[in-house]
């Protein structure tokens, strides 16, 4: 089956954090039945009719503009769907869509609508979509399971395994059946997604969590930073970030979750040798001897960041993002992280990632981000 995502122009590049939730949002729609996930961009406050759509598509999500939520845009698809507004029951004077499923928000505000129209459904938000993502599965579930054709679809479910931009293995006592149930898509983040029929034996799915461990971060789509946010709160852990080729990102994708301030203490954007010294007190004759792209100097920044935000966990990152700035010993793509805990834990990673700069960076966050995981699980004893 095929969806249409309708985005206003611009709206996934406004944040770090997209209001879709790309492309974790996809992984969804797949668990769902929805292969084809197709995007159409709008100018601001342009009008939209579903109606124009191609039958080929069974889904069509839209997303309002934050900026003007109540505009032209809603008002011409509820006028091209044949709806209309009333109040939303006795004693109200909040409206709703009569006629359409509310999509209401994690604290029950309506903030969208779900309908079904010429045998397909169509979405409309006024929130970013994936805050509403739970509420929306439930619905087009329910709507898918209410026609008498519905099929399950070939994959409904979804793990998410750290994998650093490598290829994931697969028990290697897996038999044919097995092998025709699932599938593995690789993520731009560098991490796997293993997408699973649920009647996948029971047996194989016991060996591969025993074969990945805690390298197996979800069993539904996520960020891993969401993630990461649940595990530092419930361990009531507090974080500090040393980055060099990330300049900020891994920083930027944990406080781009609400709550974050209860465990993001401090975060070192230290790209120059001289920020290392000055920042987080990197001796010179250890950035010369060892270089700033060296395992060394990685750990150093890490217990430095540590002991200068006084936090539980901290990790760093130091590499070349390129397209410039590679040797034959230390290519592009080469990248040294360091997490370190108050109680003396130690993981340190090296990478070899390719493509391009942004890709090793959105990549580097990535591996960053699993090493602080993997650490506070240690620590926290989760």
């Amino acid at each position: 089956m095929k969806c249409l995502l309708v985005l206003p122009l611009w709206s996934e590049s406004r944040t770090i954090y997209p209001a879709s939730g790309r492309p974790h949002l996809d992984l969804l729609l797949q668990c769902l039945g929805y292969s084809q996930i197709m995007t159409r961009e709008l100018e601001p406050d342009s009008p939209f009719d579903p109606g124009d759509v191609e039958e080929t598509f069974g889904l069509i999500l839209i997303q309002a503009d934050s900026r003007n939520t109540h505009g032209r845009l809603r008002r011409s698809v509820l006028s091209n769907l044949g709806l209309s507004l009333g109040l939303d029951g006795q004693g109200s004077d909040r409206l709703r869509v009569v006629g359409a499923r509310p999509l209401y928000d994690p604290s029950g505000v309506p903030s969208g609508f779900v309908i079904r129209r010429r045998g397909r459904i169509v979405a409309f938000f006024e929130q970013p979509l994936w805050n509403l993502r739970m509420e929306l599965v439930h619905i087009v579930r329910t709507m898918l399971h209410e026609e008498e054709n519905f099929r399950r679809p070939r994959f409904d479910l979804c793990w998410l395994v750290e994998t650093h931009g490598q290829i994931l293995e697969v028990p290697s006592e897996t038999g044919d059946e097995d092998v025709a149930q699932f599938q593995l898509r690789y993520l731009p983040d560098g991490d796997c997604a293993v997408m699973m029929s649920s009647a996948t034996g029971v047996e194989f799915r016991n060996r591969l969590r025993s074969q990945l461990g805690t390298r197996i971060y979800a069993l539904s789509p996520r960020p891993l930073e969401d993630v990461c946010n649940q595990i530092f709160k419930d361990a009531n852990l507090t974080v500090a970030i040393a980055e060099s080729c990330t300049a900020g990102l891994v920083s930027a994708r944990l406080s781009a979750i609400p709550g974050s301030s209860r465990f993001l203490m401090a975060g070192f954007v230290t790209y120059s040798n001289q920020a290392k010294n000055r920042q987080l007190d990197i001796p010179e004759v250890l950035l010369e001897r060892c270089g700033a792209v060296s395992p060394e100097v990685a750990l150093s920044m890490a217990r430095n960041a540590l002991r200068s935000a006084n936090t539980d966990l901290a990790v760093s990152v130091t590499g070349i993002s390129g397209p410039d700035g590679g040797t034959k010993d230390k290519p592009v793509g080469t990248v040294y992280m360091a997490a370190v805990s108050r109680r003396g834990g130690i993981l340190e990673h090296v990478a070899n990632f390719s493509g391009s700069r942004d890709r090793i960076r959105l990549q580097t966050s990535q591996t960053a981000l699993h090493l602080l995981r993997r650490l506070a699980l240690e620590y926290g004893h989760i």
